[in-house]
């Protein structure tokens, strides 16, 4: 699975407009929790979200 040319997301994306303007096709992961997303270091999903897209994964 070649992962280089995937575009990385400034947000991560929560609606299918927002999949398409990223020009992505397909999701690899989603992650589901019951906390609010906060992108910061002391939030759990916030750093698997980013540790997956620093890997390819979208």
């Amino acid at each position: 699975m070649d992962k280089s040319n995937v575009k990385e997301a400034y947000m991560f994306p929560t609606s299918k407009k927002e999949v398409e303007a990223l020009g992505w096709d397909y999701i690899d992961v989603i992650l589901f929790t019951g906390d609010a997303f906060v992108d910061h270091p002391s939030f759990g999903t916030a750093c698997i979200a980013r540790w997956l897209q620093k890997w390819g994964w979208r």
